[in-house]
């Protein structure tokens, strides 16, 4: 697992991640969340759709996970987005080494669509990024 990739990754939105987080809250309230590729489906035009259950997973990280998922729904905050991506198809992203790479989309915005403890979809709409910043993939706009 690339665990320094995936604190810069949540760095770039200003948040501080522990070991194995999924997930963490920024100083203005708003979630930053790691996100398996595989769960990204087309919704509508300029939206993806993340889609993902949770259920069997009970260790600490997925109970802070819902935590904040269910707080981010409540208060209807925005969602940044790291996108994860499995080392083949057959990993799961909760597994040891359960990602090869991943990085931060700063070109999406997403909200909690629903959660329900398990069951959780978040809506994402592609955002234009200032000029100065860098692309998802950390080039120059």
């Amino acid at each position: 697992m690339n665990e320094g990739k995936m604190k810069e990754a949540f760095s770039t939105y200003n948040a501080k991640v522990g070991r194995r987080a999924r997930s963490a809250m920024t100083a203005d309230g708003n979630l930053v969340m790691s996100c398996w590729y595989g769960g990204f489906k087309k919704a509508e035009a300029n939206t993806l759709r993340y889609e993902e259950d949770l259920s069997g997973h009970t260790d600490q990280v997925a109970t802070a996970f819902r935590a904040h998922l269910a707080d981010a729904l409540s208060r209807e905050c925005e969602v940044h987005v790291i996108v994860a991506i499995a080392p083949d198809s057959k990993s799961s992203p909760d597994a040891p080494g359960g990602y090869a790479n991943c990085y931060a989309r700063e070109d999406l915005v997403g909200r909690v669509f629903s959660f329900d403890g398990e069951r959780l979809v978040v809506n994402f709409r592609k955002i234009r990024v200032p000029e100065s910043g860098k692309s998802a993939k950390g080039r120059s706009n």
